[in-house]
């Protein structure tokens, strides 16, 4: 829909809504690569420290990896009978003012709300027995193992970790949206735009760490609690709450023609930048220690997803390369296998807040006229035009006692 409520061509209201779906991806990593990644194409076993130990003579337990029998207990991949294709509600309401000839103001209303979103989730998750739960018989605890806790050896489980792929994942984003441009007139334009926006999810990523043991901070496929996912909800790991960015175009109008020498030499530049300055990424601060005795996921993230108990305010500083976040809004929870509950610590998923971005790309071009139908131009572009630090986030996913430190990425420019 558009109105314009003047006539007079310099308002203008616009709103749409849509409702779009996105197909599955094959290929790597992509739910439809799920047949050609389980038995009896593809056999992947999971070796643990368990209850019988690892037998590094025989990996295989005696089975032969290219025979009729599969080694166990297995890792699977697999993808839920009720996975369906997600899909978005999109909407946006706009309000549009012409500024002159040459300037347009615009300010919007953005929402998306993601639905049915593919995620992995742990498919064979581990019961908790107080007493008799340790990190050395997750397998005999899991749902679907195919053995006990009290049967008698070898009691070989057929099935370990079981990474599924179900459309249970939510998003919703609303964003405060507005610009201001000029179209190219006098030898200048520019577009300034700044967004206000929060970004809400379940999980921001769908195999970002693929099959493997990869430190990922800000962001963990597989769930804290298998049988809460509920409890994942929280900011995106892309949520940057403000972001401005402006390009430009200047032609210097003056001395163009150039009939001195500091004509010759001020005349005919031209200046272009872009600049990016937004507020930073959440991320999860993350326990290696398994107090919750899930056990790893190896088809999923490699690594538990343990958090512990926020007992303050992480943000509150120093805010430093040597310690991002205040280590002390932390505390550990204590491996207690005698607990009467399992142990999820209380930390939301995305609390900590990361390092804003700044960055100015920085371009300068000077044409010299050597004749009628010949031209020279000289051109400097400097990336990263300041030198400005970016930090990435921490590579590490447990709680360190006293200090958490970034990376820096080397300086561009």
């Amino acid at each position: 829909m558009a109105y314009d409520p003047t006539g007079s061509g310099k308002w203008l209201i616009s709103s749409a809504y849509g409702i779009f779906y996105e197909p599955y991806y094959t290929g790597e990593g992509g739910p439809l690569q799920d047949p050609v990644s389980a038995p009896p194409y593809l056999q992947t076993p999971q070796v643990g420290f368990g209850m019988n130990g690892i037998n590094f003579v025989d990996p295989f337990n005696g089975a032969n990896p290219f025979g009729p029998t599969f080694a166990e207990p297995m890792t699977l991949l697999v993808v839920s009978n009720k996975l369906r294709l997600p899909y978005a509600h999109d909407w946006n309401l706009n309000v549009q003012r012409s500024l002159g000839n040459d300037l347009l103001f615009e300010i919007g209303y953005v929402g998306t709300t993601g639905v049915k979103l593919p995620r992995f989730i742990e498919g064979n998750p581990a019961a908790y027995f107080p007493g008799q739960s340790s990190e050395g018989n997750v397998d005999q605890r899991r749902l679907y193992s195919g053995c006990t806790l009290t049967a008698p050896p070898p009691n070989t489980c057929v099935y370990g970790s079981v990474g599924e792929i179900a459309s249970l994942a939510h998003s919703n984003y609303n964003a405060l949206e507005s610009s201001l441009s000029k179209r190219f007139s006098h030898g200048l334009s520019f577009l300034a735009s700044y967004a206000y926006s929060k970004a809400i999810d379940d999980v921001s990523s769908f195999n970002i760490t693929g099959s493997a043991s990869q430190q990922v901070a800000g962001e963990n496929d597989l769930a804290q609690n298998p049988f809460d996912l509920t409890a994942e909800r929280g900011r995106s790991m892309f949520d940057a709450r403000h972001r401005f960015v402006l390009s430009y175009q200047w032609s210097v109008p003056f001395w163009k023609q150039g009939n001195n020498w500091y004509e010759h030499a001020l005349g005919n530049w031209q200046f272009n930048g872009i600049l990016t300055a937004m507020s930073g990424t959440p991320f999860t601060v993350f326990d290696s220690n398994d107090v919750s005795l899930q056990g790893g996921a190896p088809e999923i993230s490699g690594f538990s997803s343990n958090r512990p108990d926020q007992i303050g305010n992480p943000n509150s500083g120093p805010h430093t390369p040597q310690q991002w976040f205040s280590t002390a809004a932390f505390q550990r929870l204590t491996l207690n296998p005698n607990s009467p509950v399992e142990q999820f610590g209380n930390e939301g998923r995305n609390v900590v807040q990361g390092p804003g971005f700044t960055n100015w790309d920085f371009s300068t071009f000077k044409n010299i006229h050597i004749s009628e139908r010949n031209n020279l131009q000289f051109r400097a572009e400097l990336f990263n035009f300041l030198n400005t630090r970016i930090f990435a986030f921490p590579k590490v996913i447990s709680l360190p006692p006293t200090s958490a430190r970034l990376t820096r990425i080397p300086e561009r420019g």
